[in-house]
């Protein structure tokens, strides 16, 4: 259940008043801050624009607290936009949602708000309600409407039940007939994404309602990454749900990788025999997937396959799947960690999905690898402009303007970077000057 800080102008102010007000759901205040700030333009105008740094309204504020009767009047009596959005494209309905006000919501609904209002990131106040598992919103909305399988950044509902281990969230959903299939906008689907949170109940939830077990992600399907992760109930259940045990770099490799004993004599009686392991046995697995030769074939497959790895990454950047393009750019990175372009492009696709820390992390090694390389200092820049450190940012599209002047791209990323870390306007007229 969400619960707000309200960070605003200073409390001596009328618009302070008028948030606070929102907030705690007075509606005699409310109104006494919303005439004081009223220039003649009128009460929705004030109501309209009195925000607070995250662009969260008075409306916003009464809904997440479930004050029915500033909603009421906002919205049934002054005519209040119920669409208005935040700053990040939430309208009063997620807010409700977040806030687990159910009476709110269903009023939201009943005066114009639409379940299927999406923000920023594709989010409904259905994704909300499955984020949060809480049942008798998730009803209330899909009754009311709501797409079942609304697709947002992060997915459909249905994966972010999942996410989050909502069992009675994934149940209601289901039960409404959500696609246990669905493929995220990263190619993830939810029972994939079950298996990497490690979540049996939720495993098995999905394949009763039909999920495809060997529908995987970045060439890895739910069994390989079960193997990886040593879940051996996950696998027993994978395969009785008609999981392969044979697809591409086998699970019983890969739990022999992982020392899961276990997970090999589970899986060693549905695989098929794998010609260059010379004992076939499980105890043989174990010590071939160790030997020098296993070892050589295995960096040997990995620097010929460095060039399909690396167009496979650059094919998935192309088609805007950053997820696919990270794990095929890390499969690079793998075979010859001194490439620092994989790097670079790694760095790129953190960025724009908005993950800062990545970003950065694979910036930073990025430098190391070439620290007289303009373009590795510009994305550290970036990452440190999505963490809004605009210090640190500034210090490194600067380093990266030292080494290439001319680029204009890192010049207005400085310029726009100063800008915010002195809090004054810029300028292509703006000089440069390097200590």
């Amino acid at each position: 259940m969400a619960a707000y800080t309200l960070v605003t102008a200073s409390e001596n102010t009328p618009a302070f008043r008028l948030m606070n007000a929102a907030i705690t759901g007075n509606l005699k205040r409310l109104k006494i801050a919303a005439n004081e700030l009223d220039d003649g333009e009128g009460l929705v105008k004030v109501y309209s624009n009195v925000q607070d740094w995250e662009g969260r309204k008075a409306l916003h504020y009464a809904a997440v607290g479930g004050y029915i009767h500033i909603c009421k009047y906002l919205v049934g009596e002054l005519k209040v936009d119920v669409y208005m959005k935040d700053g990040k494209g939430d309208t009063a309905l997620h807010h409700a949602t977040l806030g687990w006000k159910l009476p709110t919501a269903a009023y939201l609904i009943d005066n114009g708000a639409n379940p299927n209002s999406a923000n920023d990131k594709g989010s409904t106040a259905l994704h909300y309600a499955a984020d949060t598992g809480h049942k008798d919103l998730l009803q209330l909305l899909i009754s009311r409407g709501a797409e079942i399988d609304a697709d947002s950044e992060s997915g459909t509902p249905l994966h972010s039940a999942v996410a989050h281990g909502r069992k009675e969230a994934i149940k209601v959903l289901l039960n409404s007939k959500a696609n246990p299939n669905s493929v995220s906008q990263h190619f993830i689907t939810p029972l994939y994404l079950a298996v990497l949170y490690q979540s049996i109940e939720c495993v098995k939830l999905l394949l009763k309602a039909g999920a495809d077990p060997n529908t995987g992600s970045c060439g890895i399907t739910p069994l390989g990454k079960a193997a990886s992760k040593g879940e051996n109930e996950v696998i027993k259940c994978l395969l009785r749900a008609g999981a392969n045990a044979n697809y591409g770099s086998t699970p019983l490799e890969t739990a022999a990788l992982n020392g899961n004993d276990e997970g090999v004599a589970i899986l060693f009686p549905v695989t098929s025999p794998i010609p260059t392991i010379p004992d076939w046995s499980p105890d043989g697995v174990l010590k071939h997937v160790f030997s020098v030769e296993a070892i050589q074939q295995r960096e040997l497959k990995m620097k010929e396959n460095s060039s399909l790895w690396k167009s496979k990454g650059d094919e998935a950047f192309r088609r805007k799947d950053y997820l696919n393009a990270i794990y095929w750019y890390g499969q690079v990175s793998k075979a010859n960690p001194s490439n620092a372009t994989v790097l670079s492009n790694s760095s790129l696709c953190w960025s724009l999905l908005k993950e800062g820390h990545n970003a950065l992390s694979d910036a930073e090694t990025c430098i190391r690898l070439r620290p007289d390389w303009a373009k590795a200092h510009y994305r550290a820049g970036v990452a440190w402009r999505l963490l809004k450190n605009h210090v640190q940012a500034t210090e490194a599209f600067s380093d990266a303007n030292k080494l290439d002047p001319e680029n204009e791209e890192i010049l207005s990323a400085l310029r726009e970077s100063v800008g915010s870390k002195f809090g004054i306007p810029t300028g292509k007229n703006m000089k440069v000057m390097h200590l």
